[in-house]
């Protein structure tokens, strides 16, 4: 049997050994692979854009509605663009 001592390296090789090789990919990406993740994130980017303007136009049109006195306008809801 391994003393104790050599049983807590050997754990702690095995340990850093599993960490590194889980760091790396397993193999390179494609060009295509990485064009699709450019192109999800810049989709979800717009999105974001969009349901941020989306926020702002409506607490624009809400303060401008209840500056006009009470009255209530024809208030249009802009809603977003499905892909």
């Amino acid at each position: 049997m391994f003393p104790l001592r050599h049983l807590e390296i050997l754990v702690l090789i095995v340990f850093f050994l599993s960490f590194h090789t889980e760091a790396r990919p397993l193999r390179k990406r494609t060009i295509s692979e990485v064009q699709l993740m450019h192109n999800v994130q810049e989709h979800k980017q717009v999105g974001e854009r969009q349901d941020w303007l989306q926020e702002k136009l409506k607490d624009v049109i809400v303060s401008s509605s209840k500056s006009q006195g009470g009255q209530s306008g024809h208030i249009k809801y802009i809603s977003p663009k499905m892909f």
